[in-house]
């Protein structure tokens, strides 16, 4: 797939300079034991050759916007929304919580030994 994808962009006549080579020991090598590709260019010196004429402007440089790459700040968006989520949860969420485990709580019969050391079983053992 991916040498599928390089070979494409290579015939199209890509701006970027696209390099697909193979690194093994099983790789064709010239005289002066270099790899060689299949039309017999030593990869390596070529590929020296070809970064050293991009970072000299031999051609153009890519140029990539900072901003394509990370993409926008997580932190601007939705940052004004935080007070009035933390107030929602506060007063519809944690209010109704409490209220609920007070009235359970209000609800619950108390076990006589309980009572007996409040002082509100009225004897009753």
């Amino acid at each position: 797939m991916v040498d599928e994808l390089v070979m494409f962009t290579y015939r199209i006549g890509a701006a970027i300079p696209v390099v697909l080579v193979e690194n093994s020991g099983r790789c064709n090598k010239n005289e002066n034991d270099e790899k060689i590709l299949p039309n017999g260019t030593a990869w390596i010196p070529n590929l020296i050759e070809t970064i050293t004429n991009v970072i000299s402007n031999g051609s153009k440089a890519i140029v990539v916007d900072k901003k394509l790459i990370e993409g926008p700040n997580p932190n601007n968006r939705g940052k004004i929304l935080i007070p009035f989520i933390l107030a929602f949860q506060y007063f519809f969420v944690v209010k109704r919580i409490q209220r609920a485990i007070k009235d359970d709580i209000a609800k619950e019969d108390k076990p006589l030994w309980e009572l007996r050391d409040r002082g509100l079983a009225n004897r009753e053992f």
